[in-house]
């Protein structure tokens, strides 16, 4: 009856694990492209344009040390010191630089660094996320021109098309975004699949954008209020990194009605930012700056003396997400557009601009196509027993595109949708209530939907979830996650469902585990099997898994009970 579920309905809610941040776009770079492959210098010469064309999947191949790689692939997020932030200065790295060779499309530079990235919506074991340092190692190494390599695992996107779908409408629009290209990546002679080659945000990328690449480029972290800017992440001179640039933002925000929009457009270009707004609730970019106030880079550019949004972290647009609390056609948890959306003439602003957009950007016949083309690009690369299932969730993409317009227009047509939830702090987290639950399943059935039984009771978004009819299953998934999972029938045919991901499986004994993100992701949400969707819920945080029986061979008793509050994102 639910075959078609399969675990991977984690994947469509990964959402709670990027809430709490996301891997940054590593060090600035303060030198230039103009070098070559190796150290030798091409002046003038862009080859960086040869690892993002749009027709065609880079071949990269990464050799290292055996042992290296398993100590990199290994590594938690929690290695190394925090971020550096405007509030704080560590020295040592949040994931340890190995060394090796890289070949891409047959063009091979050696001694290289190779460190793992991502943060909970991305970590892997099994494919992990890849930073390429070319100089980390040798001074002046360049990798067709540059200094570093992103490269993304598509963790949290089952299309693998996203990212570069995303970034190529942002750019479309005219909002500053990376280029991305597809990479087939083997480390070792193992095949990891297809990656996102993701344009490092370094000076390449500003001097393409921007008259003048010597402002300051932050990350995500902080927000726009008196005493909350300390947790962005600035990307040069970051030894003593000088943030004072970001009080005129703040001041504009807590200026008067009347004077808001004149003191803003001194500090920040607001046409340009009414365009990523846009642009995020456009491709449903719902872990992005403007709903979660993460995965967003800002620059300052000291031509015009105004920030600029940059999205990024786009690894799950394109999902519809049925919301209780709010509309789609606006996110104004960001203090930036919270403040805008409740005043009527930049409120008119972004519903303008979203309009517009629509009219423009938003070409269904055209995304069509592309998405076509990304679609026979990658498939050749595809596992052959996941062939399906990529075709499956390509289309979904589809479906998106066909589909938002008109769900948009729906909101936005008649009258402004409302926003009333407040600023601050707790504006992108509502509560929807509290789900209690039991199970009783054994162990290595996650291939068996009804192994064991279970039970739920409370009311999440007013709809109770009281129901004895359940099934639960246990075990390890594929990136080594100890898994505990529960369904349970409602009287209208659809399913409560709560996950519980274990980080390290070892966590998982006799006794209480904190549902905490860090030690176990957790969340809850509704299944329609007629339609295979899910929609409600969110993230379980707070709460507890209590075991009262557990063991890690194949019939081992998983027996226990889960209780939690449930966060709307």
């Amino acid at each position: 009856m639910l075959a078609k579920t399969r675990y991977s309905l984690v994947i469509l809610l990964v959402f709670l694990a990027a809430a709490c941040g996301s891997d940054s776009a590593s060090e600035a770079d303060a030198g230039t492209a103009d070098a070559g492959l190796g150290p030798d210098a091409m002046p003038g010469v862009d080859l960086s344009e040869a690892l993002f064309r749009p027709d065609h999947v880079l071949e990269v191949t990464i050799t290292m040390a055996p042992e290296d790689f398993a100590l990199l692939r290994a590594e938690p997020e929690t290695v190394g010191a925090p971020k550096i932030t405007c509030g704080s200065q560590p020295q040592t790295r949040p994931y340890n630089y190995y060394p090796g060779e890289i070949t891409v499309d047959g063009e091979t530079v050696g001694n290289v660094g190779i460190r793992k990235k991502g943060s909970l919506g991305s970590l892997s074991t099994l494919r992990p996320g890849l930073k390429i340092k070319a100089n980390e190692y040798i001074s002046g190494q360049r990798i067709f021109g540059l200094k570093r390599l992103t490269l993304n695992n598509n963790h949290q996107d089952d299309s693998r098309i996203s990212q570069c779908l995303g970034y190529s409408l942002f750019r479309a629009a005219g909002v500053p975004a990376p280029r991305c290209s597809f990479a087939h990546v083997v480390v070792n002679g193992e095949d990891m699949g297809i990656y996102s080659n993701v344009e490092s945000l370094k000076k390449n990328f500003l001097r393409r954008h921007f008259a003048d690449d010597s402002g300051n480029l932050y990350e995500s972290g902080g927000e726009f209020r008196p005493g909350e800017t300390a947790g962005f992440q600035p990307k040069v001179n970051k030894t003593a990194p000088d943030c004072s640039d970001l009080t005129g933002v703040v001041d504009a925000l807590q200026a008067s009605d009347a004077n808001f929009r004149s003191e803003l457009d001194t500090v920040v270009d607001v046409d340009a930012f009414a365009t990523f707004w846009a642009m995020e609730v456009l491709l449903s970019h719902w872990d992005g700056y403007t709903n979660n106030r993460n995965n967003y880079f800002f620059y300052h550019d000291p031509s015009s003396d105004k920030f600029h949004f940059i999205p990024w972290g786009a690894d799950s647009l394109f999902t519809t997400r049925t919301r209780s609390t709010r509309p789609q056609s606006v996110y104004a948890c960001g203090s930036l557009p919270w403040r805008l959306y409740n005043l009527p003439d930049t409120r008119e602003l972004y519903l303008g601009r979203l309009r517009e957009l629509l009219d423009s950007v938003w070409d269904e016949p055209a995304i069509l196509l592309q998405i076509t083309a990304m679609r026979e690009l990658i498939e050749p690369f595809a596992d052959p027993q996941n062939t399906g299932e990529l075709a499956e969730k390509i289309a979904g993409v589809s479906d998106y595109v066909t589909t938002r317009r008109a769900a948009l227009l729906a909101e936005i047509n008649l009258t402004a949708p409302a926003w009333t939830l407040p600023d601050g702090v707790d504006s992108c987290f509502i509560t929807l209530g509290t789900i209690d639950g039991t199970f009783s399943t054994v162990w290595d059935s996650l291939d068996n939907f009804g192994a064991g039984t279970g039970t739920t009771s409370g009311t999440i978004a007013n709809i109770p979830v009281d129901s004895t009819t359940g099934f639960s299953s246990a075990g390890i998934d594929a990136e080594g996650k100890a898994i505990v999972r529960l369904f349970t029938e409602l009287p209208d045919g659809t399913f409560a469902v709560i996950f519980v991901l274990v980080q390290d499986p070892a966590d998982l004994t006799v006794g209480t585990i904190a549902l905490d993100i860090t030690t176990a992701l957790a969340i809850m949400t509704f299944y329609d099997p007629v339609t295979d969707v899910s929609s409600g819920g969110g993230l379980m945080i707070g709460g507890t898994m209590t075991l009262t029986s557990a063991g890690q061979n194949p019939g081992d008793a998983i027996v226990g009970t889960v209780t939690s509050s449930v966060l709307e994102l």
